[in-house]
């Protein structure tokens, strides 16, 4: 029907035209003017191959559009040739430069080839799009992971699941949570929820539910695989798949636990969904015992029927610890799928950890919003994260992955992994290519899950080969690694195996105090580096036999030099490397053995038959490959063609066609030309020169001078036809110069009949060959220092020639191409330097010790004090120390190795401060008197008490009838009748002193006889000779105190720094008598 179609269009030829775009059909406009380059070979591959595509598919369409080099116009005759088809209107395209839009009046299958400028063409045919399934659950909105249209963070930065529910949902695929419990009964999980496949490791029991506050295994469980479309709260990355819950991580865990729960129904279960591992504090190395790694390959290649089951690990949340999921043998196994976390924003979230081991990112927390899912009773989250949500999301995708297509196995999901992540925040600087064209980040492995992608590609996906494993085996180092340094320590092995690389493990062993120190990285042929190990916090002991695991070579060769490489960035911790050992795993590479262009399973019987470690089958240079898809001719024979000219030497020597032995068709054959008359086989042979010698028999078949056995002459043509020029004269020198005629002609260009054609006095053949100058060209001596230019190395200065002495100024005086030769061996002035130092590196007097005339050698300055000999350098306090030893040398009470004292000085220029001193206390207080009557009145106007004292930062407390009281001075009032007892203290860090008295109080009366009136002048006598005598005992102990202190100091002793005092009361402050503040003492 279709080629009907076309035979009718063929016989249009009158239909009406039409432009769109371009407006007129006039010939003027259509004229080509190809003013830029465009068209097909400038498209990009994808779009290429949308093309590509379609012109194989044979459609029909009335709208087409057309790839040409035609950038501004197209040609009339390409115009009048589709017209004849039933074109009625050309259009240009808005943004590709080089396509055009053909309208035609009824659907065709276009005809490309009626046009040399039509180079590729597609259909514009109409189509319908269905929307992209979405479910029906209240909560999904706010589960911006899995899509994400701007309701949180940037839109389309989530995992693309509306992009794979179209095809699959889960059905069907069984997901274990290993995790702190699942709450079995909850509404969104329940209905899919196997019971009879669960498992308690804490509790030895069928019930996995958590304890109370045990939340984790729930929003795990309900981010991979909550109930979709049910109406109520959210929904999973896969909405209908099946789930277990198996509760670990709530006890304290073993080997023989953690091998158990995670080899649990291992016929049973799909995925195993791990969101935990050891500690993230950057300082703990653990990984798998020998059980649970026996558990872990079983599960691989033994689970799902051989095809393994599919295991998500947790990369980590120690990044603000500097951890790296490379630390965490858990994650970084080859057998484990390792997840890092990002933002709503589609950056790196803060808490997630780096690592080779790496192979993909998803959505978590650590932006705008947390992650929505299951919650404990019957609830929901928003707040859930960390890789402990990016991880049941991975698995959750696998589900839909395994859900399209059962029969993956688990390298085949990696494989799909890296091969649709989605590559996010695109200007991160860890962003590389690695050998195989993949874009790998060690924050991101490859990227972002693509849930869409990710199914689409299992869809059709076929199981890649069987696993090729190798290993280097124990490889020896024993070597220091050198402490503090930038500098790497590297070791190679090299590897002869062609594997397509999947994972790269690298066994380490170094002992090391301080492993934190140590930077460690991977080096493939192609170049691609995996950071193993970075410099961290991490004051663990050794390395012992660590295996590293890097998927950054993912696709690569594995063949050639491998370099690890480790070095100690800090001190002074150190460490021996003691050995590694280099292990790969991934699938045969198919390559092309012997590099001739044809795949090995192309080459022997099952193909072409040619030999597939032999790139060059029948012997006769040309390569197998090339030989097929080039020349044509037969890989298997070196003479296709039968004329005994090798099928090479036809190509790539005489030009002749190998596949046809009379190339020029003049009847004789180009063996026969070439090697018989000696002819060319690509022309037809005449005799052009009417010489009487045919052209395959004259060297020179367009000049009748020219032919065998004419006499040969000097001038550079070869008049015998011998295919020799000039032949005889190489054994003649006429002029006797010591070159021959030949040469003088041919190579030197002299007079062959003059000896010295400059006339400089030297014949051609000593400048030619004694003194190496042109003899074409006078030579002078300029300086005329008796030596020639091409002698002298300067020839504008008579001080400078071969015979020179030479001088220590920085030119070559003596033209032996060595400047200042011996002077690094001389001390003219004896200061420790070479003179040669001294002018090239210091700029000193190399004839005085001392430039600076500061008394100091100019070596010992630059050898001992460090110091600049050209700055004369001074001792200006005059204590012994010049000023680069004296941190002050303006004062001469300050120096190094100087007595340290307390005085807020660095007295011994430690760039310390009173080291190992402690600040002196104040003298302790001592009380010199009191003012205090004996006897008062009652209802008077107050009765003052006051005390004297010695001591600094000292506190007065009174004590009055058990009320306390503060102040030098103290007024208080009696207001009845009795002794009143008073103790005075007075305090300070020093320590304390206290006195105490009594007061007689009586009724105040104004009547009473005069002589019962209390006589305080006879009390202040009483007083004044307390005073007296308290004075002198004073005087006595702040002798004594005062001695003990100098003793003290003297023997390096130190005063206590703490003494007790009543917070928030003044020295010296006077307190009222109203109401008194009492305090227990």
């Amino acid at each position: 029907m279709q080629r009907i179609s076309l035979l009718v269009f063929l016989l249009l030829s009158s239909q009406c035209f039409v432009v769109g775009a371009m407006g007129s059909l006039s010939p003027e406009k259509l004229i080509a003017e190809d003013e830029e380059h465009c068209g097909f070979e400038t498209f990009s591959r994808n779009i290429q191959i949308a093309f590509e595509r379609s012109m194989n598919e044979y459609q029909s369409s009335n709208s087409w559009l057309i790839s040409t080099p035609f950038c501004e116009s197209l040609p009339q005759s390409m115009i009048s040739t589709y017209q004849s088809l039933g074109l009625v209107n050309v259009e240009s395209t808005p943004d590709i430069s080089g396509i055009w839009q053909f309208d035609f009046k009824e659907e065709i299958v276009f005809p490309g080839s009626l046009d040399e400028g039509i180079q590729a063409w597609y259909p514009l045919s109409e189509w319908t799009r269905e929307s992209r399934y979405t479910p029906n659950d209240p909560r999904f909105s706010d589960q911006w992971h899995l899509e994400n249209y701007g309701q949180s963070g940037s839109s389309g930065e989530d995992a693309n699941l509306t992009g794979a529910w179209d095809i699959a949902d889960g059905t069907g695929v069984l997901i274990s949570v290993v995790d702190d419990g699942v709450e079995t009964d909850h509404p969104d999980l329940s209905p899919n929820y196997k019971t009879s496949l669960d498992y308690d490791y804490c509790g030895n029991d069928n019930n996995p539910n958590p304890s109370n506050g045990d939340s984790h295994g729930t929003n795990s469980a309900g981010v991979a695989a909550a109930i979709g479309d049910n109406g109520i709260g959210g929904t999973g990355a896969a909405m209908n798949a099946d789930l277990i819950g198996i509760r670990l991580i709530a006890c304290s865990l073993s080997d023989t636990r953690e091998a158990n729960a995670l080899g649990h129904s291992r016929s049973e279960i799909d995925i195993s969904s791990n969101s935990w591992g050891p500690s993230d504090d950057g300082q703990t190395l653990q990984g798998p015992g020998p059980l649970l790694l026996n558990s872990l390959e079983k599960n691989v290649y033994e689970g799902r029927d051989g095809k393994g089951i599919i295991i998500t690990l947790a990369g980590g949340n120690g990044r603000a610890e500097d951890d790296n999921s490379n630390y965490d043998g858990y994650a970084n196994s080859r057998f484990t799928i390792g997840v890092a976390a990002v933002t709503d924003w589609g950056g790196q979230s803060w808490y997630s950890e780096d690592g080779a081991n790496i192979l993909i990112a998803a959505p978590s927390n650590g932006g705008e919003s947390g992650i929505t899912t299951t919650d404990l009773n019957d609830g929901y989250t928003n707040s859930f994260g960390g890789t402990s949500s990016a991880t049941p999301l991975v698995s959750g995708v696998v589900a839909l992955m395994l859900d399209e297509n059962p029969d993956l196995t688990w390298r085949d999901v990696q494989h799909i992994l890296v091969n649709s992540a989605r590559k996010n925040d695109a200007s991160d600087s860890d962003w590389n290519l690695n050998g195989a064209g993949h874009d790998i980040n060690h924050k991101y492995g490859f990227g972002v899950v693509d849930a869409g992608l990710a199914v689409h590609l299992s869809t059709d996906w076929v199981n890649i080969d069987q696993e090729m494993n190798w290993s280097s085996g124990q490889m020896i180092v024993n070597q220091q690694i050198p402490d503090d340094s930038n500098a790497w320590t590297s070791k190679t092995i090299q590897v002869n195996e062609s594997i397509s690389i999947e994972s790269v493990e690298v066994v380490f062993d170094a002992d090391h105090d301080y492993r934190g120190d140590l930077e460690i990285k991977l080096t493939s042929p192609s170049g691609t580096e995996s950071i193993l190990a970075e410099s961290h916090s991490d004051g663990g002991d050794d390395y012992n036999q660590w295996i590293f695991t890097s998927v950054r070579h993912w696709d690569e060769d594995s063949e050639g030099e491998w370099t690890l490489s480790v070095r100690d960035t800090d001190s002074p911790d150190t460490g021996t490397w003691n050995s590694w050992e280099l292990m790969m795993h991934g699938t045969e590479l198919i390559k092309d053995a012997d590099g001739d262009g044809l795949l090995d399973n192309e080459e022997g019987d099952g193909g072409y038959g040619t030999d597939p470690y032999n790139n060059d089958t029948d012997g006769d240079g040309l390569l197998d490959g090339y030989e097929i898809f080039n020349s044509s001719t037969n890989p298997l024979s070196n003479d296709s063609d039968m004329d005994l000219l090798d099928d090479f030497v036809e190509i790539n020597l005489h030009g002749t066609n190998p596949m046809n032995n009379d190339t020029d068709g003049d009847l004789i054959t180009d063996w026969d030309e070439i090697y018989v008359t000696f002819s060319n086989p690509l022309v037809f042979d005449k005799d052009e020169d009417m010489d009487s010698w045919y052209w395959f028999s004259d060297c020179n078949d367009t000049n009748p001078n020219i032919y065998p056995n004419q006499t040969e002459l000097l001038n550079g043509i070869d008049e015998n036809c011998n295919d020799l020029i000039d032949e005889g004269f190489d054994a003649m020198d006429t002029d006797n110069d010591g070159i021959n005629d030949y040469n003088e002609y041919h190579i030197w260009k002299t007079n062959h009949l003059d000896e010295d054609t400059d006339m400089d006095g030297l014949n051609d053949g000593d400048e030619a060959y004694l003194y190496l100058t042109n003899p074409l060209v006078f030579d002078n001596d300029s300086d005329g220092d008796g030596f020639y230019w091409f002698q002298d190395c300067n020839d504008s200065e008579e001080r400078i020639s071969p015979d020179a002495s030479e001088q220590l100024d920085g030119i070559d005086n003596n033209c032996n191409e060595i400047i200042d030769e011996g002077f690094a061996e001389l001390d003219s002035d004896n200061d420790g330097l070479s003179d040669y130092e001294e002018y090239y590196l210091y700029k000193t007097n190399h004839l005085d010790n001392d430039s600076d005339k500061d008394t100091l050698l100019d070596g010992k300055e630059v050898y001992v004090f460090k110091s600049d000999p050209l700055v004369a350098n001074f001792d200006n306090d005059t204590d012994a120390y010049f000023d680069f030893e004296d941190c002050n040398d303006s004062n001469s009470e300050v120096y190094p190795n100087q007595e340290e004292i307390w005085n807020q000085i660095d007295d011994d220029c430690d760039m310390m401060i009173d080291e190992n001193l402690t600040e002196p206390l104040p003298d302790p207080p001592f009380i010199l008197s009191t003012s205090t009557p004996l006897e008062t009145k009652t209802n008077g106007n107050g009765t003052t008490l006051s005390v004297n004292f010695t001591g600094d930062e000292s506190e007065v407390r009174w004590t009055i009838d058990n009320t306390t009281y503060y102040g030098k001075t103290v007024t208080i009032n009696f207001d009845e009748v009795k002794v009143s007892s008073w103790v005075v203290c007075v305090e300070n860090r020093g320590g304390s002193a206290c006195t105490q008295g009594e007061i007689s109080v009586s009724e105040d009366c104004v009547s009473c006889p005069e002589g019962n009136q209390d006589d305080l002048r006879g009390q202040d006598a009483n007083s004044l000779d307390y005073v007296g005598w308290a004075l002198m005992f004073t005087s006595f102990i702040v002798i004594v105190i005062l001695l003990f202190m100098l003793l003290g100091k003297k023997g390096g002793g130190s005063l206590p720094t703490e003494y007790p005092m009543h917070q928030g009361i003044q020295p010296n402050q006077v307190m009222a008598s109203i109401n008194p503040m009492r305090e227990q003492w």
